[in-house]
């Protein structure tokens, strides 16, 4: 795989490939954001994840032309990922996604020697501009005609992938990975997670309180949510908010609370890290996800693991009719900059504890549907229909060895060459 930095979802999916009988798996990362601090501009902040990245598989950290400012095509270059690919020389080489220059590398060595798997978040629902839409589709009909492999996400993911040319059968759903299990055992104990959110930041006892999860951003429309509690609070609904997160428009969202008289009923947390993440869902009762731009949003799965009902604004790229949020299942849908539809959402949820218990067990179980082995399986799979197509790089031993593979337990061994 070759990917700009750990990331706290895909190193458990790296560490369940890992296990699988037959693989053998090398990551290169092209920097150590995340592992050691560094500053990210849409939190506002300066860390590293509390969750362990990198045991429990093979990873390389790749030279790096100068420290990046960003995960922008230029910023990502490492000039010797070809030389670190050289000395692993794997028959299948994983690329997630394709903004940054060391991917690009990445793919031209690939070139006759490895068969390419793609791996990507990429929707159609916000307006990329005529002369980006006219450049991407070239760029990326030719990028996507030399992948022989594209592990999908979700419906929209797969719009993507056949507005750029992409045939049904070289795409493999899986899920973008969350350690679901993990979620689950560190919420602990609902009803003591419900009275500790709201002790902590001071919320009504008797209050729904609805979570959004994010960076304080412009794209993430904080200020939706904070006008629907407020539209709620004049009528006397019992909803409390709380914004989960950092960033630079924190300064603004906490004056339009003190301006509304909301400080009784809406709070923002500041940054979050992941160890304290499950418990903080668990102690909320709806996951609110207002964007205008949000690809495939990790905290619905999260939100999802501990059984939170989802409202969505139709701009959120995990909605859809088989993906993770999926409308009137377990998530309700307004569009997306209608405070109005939000409200309503939230007021039909707040009055209508059966239907809120119902979108939260369907959320509990549709969970299941993106955890790390359901990943995992995805990439198996691409792995072996591969191993059918590429026969002119792939000896026969090679190619038996990919198509025996499948998760734990199995019999097949891979030796030699690394196979992704």
């Amino acid at each position: 795989m070759v990917i700009s930095h750990p990331i706290q979802h895909y190193a458990p999916l790296f560490r369940t490939l890992a296990g699988v009988p037959g693989l053998e798996v090398r990551v290169f990362y092209c920097c150590d954001w995340g592992v050691k601090p560094y500053h990210d501009s849409g939190f506002g902040q300066t860390f590293a994840w509390d969750v362990d990245l990198l045991s429990g598989y093979d990873s390389v950290f790749l030279p790096i032309r100068r420290r990046p400012r960003s995960a922008g095509f230029l910023d990502m270059d490492n000039p010797s990922v070809g030389r670190y690919l050289d000395e692993f020389n794997p028959h299948a080489l994983w690329l997630h996604g394709y903004s940054q220059r060391t991917i690009w590398r990445a793919a031209r060595w690939a070139s006759g020697r490895a068969a390419l798997l793609h791996f990507g978040d990429s929707e159609l629902l916000h307006d990329r501009g005529v002369v980006r839409r006219a450049l991407k589709r070239a760029i990326l009909r030719w990028h996507f005609g030399r992948c022989d492999a594209f592990v999908t996400i979700g419906d929209n993911n797969e719009a993507y992938y056949r507005h750029y040319g992409v045939p049904p059968e070289k795409m493999f759903r899986g899920a973008c990975p969350v350690d679901v299990q993990r979620f689950r055992a560190g919420a602990g104990e609902r009803p003591a997670s419900r009275r500790s959110i709201r002790e902590r930041f001071q919320l009504p006892p008797d209050a729904l309180v609805a979570l959004q999860v994010g960076k304080l951003e412009p794209r993430k429309r904080p200020f939706d949510l904070v006008e629907a509690v407020g539209a709620l609070a004049a009528d006397a609904v019992p909803v409390a908010g709380l914004l989960v997160g950092d960033g630079p428009l924190r300064g603004a969202v906490e004056t339009r609370i003190r301006e509304r008289g909301l400080e009784g009923r809406m709070r923002v947390s500041g940054f979050v890290n992941q160890r304290e993440m499950p418990s903080l869902l668990a102690g909320g009762d709806i996951l609110v996800v207002a964007s205008d731009f949000d690809p495939h949003p990790l905290v619905v799965t999260e939100a999802m693991a501990v059984g939170l009902p989802i409202v969505a604004s139709d701009r959120i790229g995990c909605v859809g009719e088989t993906d993770s949020a999926q409308p009137g299942r377990n998530t309700a849908v307004f569009s997306c900059g209608d405070v109005v539809g939000l409200t309503a959402a939230l007021r039909r949820l707040t009055d209508d504890p059966g239907e809120r218990e119902r979108l939260g067990r369907s959320s509990e179980l549709l969970a299941d549907t993106q955890d790390l082995p359901v990943a995992a399986e995805a990439v198996l799979r691409a792995l072996r229909a591969v191993a059918d197509r590429r026969t002119d790089i792939w000896d026969v031993d090679a190619r038996d060895s990919a198509r025996r593979l499948s998760m734990p337990p199995a019999a097949a061994t891979v030796g030699g060459r690394g196979a992704t």
